[in-house]
């Protein structure tokens, strides 16, 4: 790794974490082993895994419910087995699909009237059943509609067309369970970690094994992610000997790390999430508090900084581009699991004062709009992600996406059966559909309910943004007025240095006088001289010191004003500040005993 970062606009980026009245709490998350992420999100929702006594369930929590969440909200639950994995659909913030140990995915429609709901949603749209073993990964393509790839602990990666309910392609060759799963920018090419210590890339659609090396040495797991449009991947895992470790590969040659870094010995899971906008790699670990991120360029890892914090984090769900705070500069914002009850955000910010769209640090992101369907990517098209400006973010808020067309046809797929499903079903190809009830809503007034419940989260959003405002600003009026009086400390301390120094300089002068006087009566001694020359010598020490301590002043009021026109950069200022004058203080310290030990050697 290099471990110098060259300039960069994303050099100085920055985590921030919500107060505790803006966390999501009353939570049962899942207490599963199984390593997962518990939790995922979007513009409208988070889902979080439930811990649910006698079967499988997830809750979805819209943005607007922050807070402690009320007892009896409902769940979604259907699954016979614990939900392992939950994962929204790219390309429409209504649809979720869900993992669990019944060996089963489910594909669920999330109800308009999900806040005043009393009891819980138990039909799932779409069953897909076709493991042999629990199901432990969903992940949706990134253009495709419709397209899942879904791991399980049978040892197989299936790709389902969730339109038709039918698997397309079966990945094989894993020795053992497969740890994590994922599509790559064009979502052509699937990469996979595997407890075998093998990291594989398959083409999704041939089913063909592309590239297979080996990975990390250590016995505890890995994970994988793609970095961004470039045939790149990066993994986390564990040395033979437990340390940490992040690899970063080329997608062309699995022989051997392009870069190998060791993080440390800490027992729990690293897991990257990487940004493909602003080439930023977070690394965060499980059983700790820490996130750090790293810059990609030039094939090389550049460390940028580290968030830290006390409380340990058992995983994070990531909010997609379009979803983000453009307005206050922010390019990353994780949902972090903090214990079994609570749900963090944690927002990452380029330091900018944003009066207007910051296009440099804003590219066009995904938009949320599949580029072709999934017959088109089964028939070997390709195409690039569809993306939207994201000043159009910036205006508008968060982009939020979907629409009200049933998720699967029913002519498509195979007769309906019950919704509960058996805890231990038969391998079977084709998926189990559960009634599904089209929109009994005109897209037109479904349009104008979500302007309104749209226009009622912001209003909402705006009042608890003018509430920080203030706060922010009560912090940052207060921390000026304690660095003026710290300032004002430092500039009297400065003047009684410089006092002293004038009295030091008499002393000198009443010492020449006497010089001259004995010279003139002829009583001159040469002890007396040698004396003097010490005293002289300290008193140009003296005047040397003085005028570094009168640059140390200029540089106080230069700090200062500087913190007075930036509230956001007022703690480190006022830091700067009390660490500087400490070393005035010290300095003006000297003097005192320089000048001290300079009267007592005349006399």
């Amino acid at each position: 790794m290099a471990s110098i970062v060259r300039s960069s606009k994303f050099r100085h980026i920055f985590g921030t974490a919500n107060k505790r009245e803006e966390c999501f709490e009353n939570l049962r998350i899942s207490v599963s082993a199984w390593d997962t992420n518990f939790v995922a999100a979007n513009p409208k929702y988070i889902s979080v895994n439930w811990n649910a006594g006698g079967g499988g369930a997830f809750c979805i929590v819209p943005h607007s419910l922050v807070g402690k969440l009320r007892g009896e909200f409902p769940l979604f639950s259907a699954h016979a087995g614990a939900v392992l994995d939950t994962a929204f659909s790219p390309f429409d913030d209504d649809v979720i699909a869900s993992a669990a140990e019944d060996h089963q995915v489910m594909i669920w429609r999330v109800p308009k009237d999900l806040e005043e709901r009393e009891e819980d949603v138990t039909e799932p749209v779409v069953v897909l059943g076709g493991h042999g073993r629990k199901v432990g990964h969903v992940v949706w393509n990134p253009v495709a509609e419709g397209v899942l790839a879904v791991s399980s602990s049978d040892n197989t990666v299936k790709i389902w067309d969730v339109q038709t309910g039918q698997v397309r392609q079966t990945l094989g060759g894993f020795n053992d369970a497969i740890m994590s799963i994922a599509w790559n920018h064009a979502g052509t090419l699937l990469a996979a970690t595997c407890r075998d210590k093998k990291l594989r890339i398959f083409d999704a659609r041939s089913g063909k094994l592309l590239q297979e090396g080996s990975s990390h040495t250590g016995v505890k797991g890995s994970r994988v992610t793609w970095l961004g449009n470039q045939p790149r991947l990066v993994t986390t895992g564990f040395s033979r000997s437990s340390d940490r470790e992040v690899c970063l590969w080329d997608a062309n040659s699995l022989e051997k790390p392009i870069v190998k870094m060791l993080i440390d010995k800490s027992a729990g899971m690293l897991m990257p999430f990487y940004d493909g906008y602003s080439n930023v790699l977070y690394v965060a670990g499980k059983g700790d508090g820490n996130i750090r991120y790293y810059e990609y360029a030039d094939d090389q890892l550049y460390f940028l900084s580290e968030y830290a914090s006390t409380d340990p984090q058992r995983g994070l769900g990531v909010m997609p581009r379009r979803g983000m705070d453009v307005r206050k500069c922010e390019v990353m914002r994780f949902y972090k699991v903090s214990g079994n009850s609570m749900i963090e955000p944690i927002s990452f910010r380029v330091p900018r004062k944003a009066e207007s769209f910051q296009a440099d640090i804003f590219p066009p992101a995904a938009g949320g709009k599949p580029a072709m369907s999934s017959d088109d990517f089964f028939a070997g098209k390709t195409a690039e992600p569809v993306v939207v400006s994201m000043e159009q973010v910036y205006n508008n808020g968060p982009l939020v996406v979907g629409s009200d067309a049933p998720i699967a046809s029913s002519a498509k797929l195979a007769p309906s059966v019950s919704s509960t499903p058996a805890p231990a079903p038969a391998p079977a190809s084709a998926p189990t559909p559960v009634a599904s009830t089209p929109a009994s809503v005109s897209r037109s007034s479904s349009t104008t309910s979500n302007t309104n419940n749209n226009n009622s989260a912001e209003i909402e959003a705006l009042r608890k943004e003018n509430t920080r405002l203030k706060q922010e600003l009560e912090n940052a009026q207060r921390q000026h007025s304690e660095a003026e009086t710290k300032s004002r400390a430092s500039l009297e301390q400065l003047q009684q240095a410089e006092q002293k120094a004038r009295e030091s300089q008499q002393t000198v002068q009443k010492l020449q006088q006497e010089l001259e006087a004995a010279t003139s009566a002829e009583k001159s001694d040469a002890e007396l001289e040698a004396k003097l020359s010490a005293a002289i010598g300290d008193a140009d020490s003296l005047r040397a010191e003085l005028k570094r301590a009168a640059g140390q002043a200029e540089e106080y009021k230069s700090k200062l004003s500087q913190a007075e026109s930036d509230s956001q950069k007022q703690k480190d200022s006022v830091a700067a500040l009390q660490k500087e004058l400490g070393l005035a203080i010290e300095a003006a310290n000297s003097l005192t005993a320089a000048a001290e030990k300079a009267v007592e050697c005349i006399s």
